[in-house]
């Protein structure tokens, strides 16, 4: 199996906000408010917290197609995708149940240690920026490791925090879903088949300084955020991204069809001719961009994207080279350049 490591974006989602604000208020299940609740757009850095009266405001500057997630430590999370950012939202909060988990030692000859040691390598990266990247409650990270289909899957009750000074930022990752296909541990330690991993993120900028932007915007420059914009925009010159076919470089235009929608941009992929009805590879290119060469392979022929570069189809889009090594040391909001 090739080793294809890529995020999924969670949701996609449809909605129309032009500059607007969402108020509302959290309570619990007897009505009473909660303070300092996280209410925040995934995978942005755009979130307030409640105040003592459990009210929130929260504004932004552009449409967004993000889910609105509502989250306080003792509760289960909440989230939002069918509500107009005019109306005033009333939201409750159930307690979260505490299941004590019953820890089972597996004779499996594999560690926890040398498990965290796959997990931070294959969610944080291996990059300079992931391997700086520090997880600050490691201890609410688990896992478990199936011996037979060699799968070490982690879990994580709790948001798993990230302090990235490298990027200036700390994140919030609520992990949804980390799984991954390994070789056999005792004849092929740390071989990676294929690893997936999904969440919901909130990002906090703590440092301004002009060298975290100018690392930032290295990051940026010629990432899967900035691939997804510049398809959306048809601005593959400008932007540096060639793009081959079986070996010839061919004119993107004639392989994307890029169409308006009101909220977002519908982008079709000229599919492989003569393809099997089971087929599950739709098309597969080669990335070319400043002398860095990836590939993208395509399961779906149609895709969605918004002004954040944020798609629908992420789960179905596949990436390997240098676009694949950006994990979550790497990862941007999705509001980053965006007035």
């Amino acid at each position: 199996m090739k080793n294809f490591i890529f995020i999924f974006y969670f949701l996609f989602l449809t909605q129309n906000f032009f500059g607007q604000s969402i108020t509302g208020k959290v309570v619990d299940e007897q009505s009473k408010p909660i303070a300092a609740v996280n209410v925040y757009f995934d995978g942005t850095t755009l979130g307030t917290l409640t105040d003592k009266n459990g009210f929130f405001t929260l504004h932004f500057g552009a449409k967004l197609n993000s889910i609105l997630v509502i989250s306080c430590l003792g509760y289960t999370s909440e989230y939002l995708t069918n509500f107009k950012p005019n109306e005033f939202l009333n939201i409750k909060l159930n307690m979260s149940v505490n299941v004590l988990r019953e820890v089972v030692v597996q004779r499996d000859g594999f560690s926890r240690a040398q498990k965290m040691i796959v997990f931070k390598k294959q969610f944080l990266g291996s990059t300079k920026n992931g391997k700086s990247s520090v997880i600050e409650n490691e201890e609410d990270i688990y896992f478990t490791y199936n011996t037979k289909t060699n799968i070490l899957e982690a879990f994580a009750d709790e948001p798993i925090r990230i302090l990235n000074n490298s990027l200036g930022y700390k994140i919030n990752y609520q992990l949804v879903k980390f799984e991954c296909n390994l070789y056999p541990w005792k004849t092929k330690p740390n071989g990676i088949r294929s690893c997936y991993y999904a969440g919901l993120t909130r990002f906090e900028s703590i440092s301004n300084l002009d060298k975290i932007k100018r690392k930032r915007d290295e990051v940026y420059d010629g990432s899967r955020l900035h691939f997804f914009r510049s398809v959306a925009a048809n601005n593959w010159k400008n932007d540096n991204f060639r793009l081959f076919r079986g070996g010839w470089e061919v004119n993107p235009i004639g392989f994307f069809t890029v169409k308006d929608t009101l909220d977002y941009k519908k982008v079709t992929v000229s599919t492989l001719k003569n393809k099997q009805p089971q087929m599950k590879v739709l098309a597969e290119f080669d990335l070319l961009r400043n002398g860095d060469q990836s590939k993208i392979i395509f399961e779906t022929s149609t895709f969605y994207v918004d002004k954040f570069g944020n798609n629908s189809h992420s789960d179905k889009i596949y990436f390997s080279g240098p676009m694949s090594e950006q994990k979550v040391g790497d990862m941007l909001p999705m509001d980053y350049g965006i007035n």
